[in-house]
């Protein structure tokens, strides 16, 4: 076992029937979950931001080749099995809404870098033409500011394609670590599930 998996397992209890790291999350109600400002109902209510601050936190801690599972402690709640069915179906929900979002941004991206590269690739050719033909002083200053230009397209592109892409990619593998996740609730918190004596 790595170092790192030593500490996460003592940070971060394991799912003992499915391995999973356990992301719990103690709250005093239900409507913890939700943003305060938002007055629809549970199924279209948006997600607490300090909530959603503390999910990313936490799954940022478990690397990515783990899967992880979500235990509400609800402190002063009685037992609901039709709340805990709203909100298992509403934390899915939103997070596959949350998944399309950032593949919209991943096309964005590509159709950007796409066009930053034709941008280059015009502004390279006609450079290189500018170099067959030094004549001029203009001319060769000219065809240097588009040798530059092409270049500072053809990185803004390759940053766009290699690291902005890829940073929105490992925010939708998250995302979709959430979807899967198994939703438990629990309505006290016993000693021995958390490692207290």
């Amino acid at each position: 076992m790595s170092r790192v998996d030593s500490l996460l397992e003592k940070i971060y209890a394991r799912n003992p029937v499915n391995g999973h790291y356990i992301i719990e999350v103690s709250l005093t109600n239900y409507a913890e979950i939700f943003n305060d400002w938002d007055h629809a109902p549970y199924k279209r209510k948006d997600i607490n931001p300090e909530l959603l601050g503390f999910l990313e936190d936490s799954i940022d801690d478990i690397p990515m080749k783990y899967d992880i599972d979500l235990c509400f402690y609800l402190a002063e709640e009685t037992r609901s099995k039709d709340k805990e069915h709203i909100i298992t179906d509403w934390f899915r929900t939103f997070y596959t809404f949350y998944i399309e979002i950032e593949k919209n941004k991943i096309r964005a991206i590509v159709r950007s870098a796409v066009m930053y590269m034709l941008v280059s690739a015009v502004l390279l050719t006609i450079s290189y033409f500018g170099v067959l033909s030094k004549d001029s002083i203009f001319v060769y200053t000219i065809t240097e500011i588009l040798i530059v230009g092409g270049w500072v397209f053809l990185w803004e592109a390759m940053d766009r394609l290699i690291f902005r892409r890829q940073a929105v990619q490992r925010l939708i593998r998250n995302y979709r670590r959430f979807q899967n996740a198994e939703i438990s609730f629990r309505y006290s918190k016993p000693p021995e599930f958390l490692g207290v004596s």
